[in-house]
Order: C-alpha cells, then sequence, then structure tokens
C-alpha cells in the first residue's frame, strides 16, 4: 500500500492522463523528470536492500544467541578437501 492508504492506481491514474502535457516539456524539462524518478527508484531500493539486510543480521544474531549454531560449526562443515590430484600425469608407454 502506498502512504496515507491509498491505492496505487489511484495514485498512478493521474499520472497516466497527463501524458499529454510530456510531449509539451523540452529535452531539459524531461531529463529533470526522468532524472527524479530515478533517483527516488534508487533510494526506494537502498531502503529496501538495508531492511533486508538488518533482517538477515538480527537472524543470525538471534540464531548464534540460541546456541543452535556453535563458533566450530560453519558453511563448510562436514566438507573434505578432494584427495586425488587435479592434474594426473598420463602414463607414457613406448
Amino acid at each position: 500500500m502506498t502512504a496515507l492508504g491509498r491505492s496505487p492506481l489511484l495514485v498512478l491514474i493521474p499520472l497516466w492522463m497527463c501524458f499529454g502535457r510530456a510531449s509539451a516539456l523540452t529535452e531539459p524539462q524531461i531529463c529533470y523528470v526522468l532524472d527524479g524518478i530515478l533517483f527516488t527508484y534508487g533510494i526506494i531500493l537502498t531502503a529496501l536492500y538495508c531492511k533486508i539486510k538488518i533482517h538477515n543480521a538480527r537472524e543470525i544474531a538471534a540464531e548464534s544467541a540460541k546456541g543452535k549454531q556453535s563458533v566450530d560449526e560453519g558453511i563448510y562443515t562436514g566438507l573434505t578437501p578432494h584427495a586425488k590430484d587435479t592434474y594426473e600425469t598420463i602414463g607414457l608407454k613406448k
């Protein structure tokens, strides 16, 4: 939902109806409008990204506080190194 409980359609319909006026704008004015839209879009995406990062950090902190994962456990627990050499020599028979 958008701010103040308005539906997105109520906000977008007036924008769709004024596209005829956009042709009357000069090129610099159109660039300023587009720059404003991109700037707002960037701020919104940055805020959402930060919200996700903070939420994930809180979940990890809560899990470690509950003792689900000890210090020795990690992503690589249970993995073993590759025992075979990656590059083997081919047996040359003469």
